[in-house]
């Protein structure tokens, strides 16, 4: 074992003293050697993966807010097509019963 000439005193909360026991090791020491070259070496490891991940939900909203907006675009067209297609219909009824009209003229002279 190293030899650790640094003797501290350190006064801290309750919670910290849990936190510092949660982590891995036999004693006080060790656990709290452990918490900080923890933090030291994988915190910055951590938080450029949180970055990264955090960049993807940016353009995965992104992409969603588009998918959503092409959505709404295709059901209004969807809407105006059934409109259309209502429109034309009644048209086609209408131009059915002038060309029935017309017929029963046409036998009539």
């Amino acid at each position: 074992m190293a030899s650790k000439p640094n003797i501290r005193s350190i006064r801290f909360s309750d919670e910290l003293a849990e936190l510092i026991d949660r982590q891995a090791g036999n004693t006080f020491t060790e656990k709290f050697e452990n918490l900080v070259t923890r933090c030291v070496w994988e915190l910055p490891q951590k938080e450029e993966e949180l970055k990264r991940l955090q960049e993807q939900i940016s353009l995965k909203q992104k992409r969603l807010y588009d998918l959503e907006d092409t959505v709404q675009k295709l059901q209004q067209m969807e809407r105006d097509i059934k409109h259309l297609q209502r429109s034309l219909n009644d048209i086609m009824g209408r131009a059915e019963a002038v060309v029935k009209a017309a017929e029963e003229d046409l036998i009539y002279l």
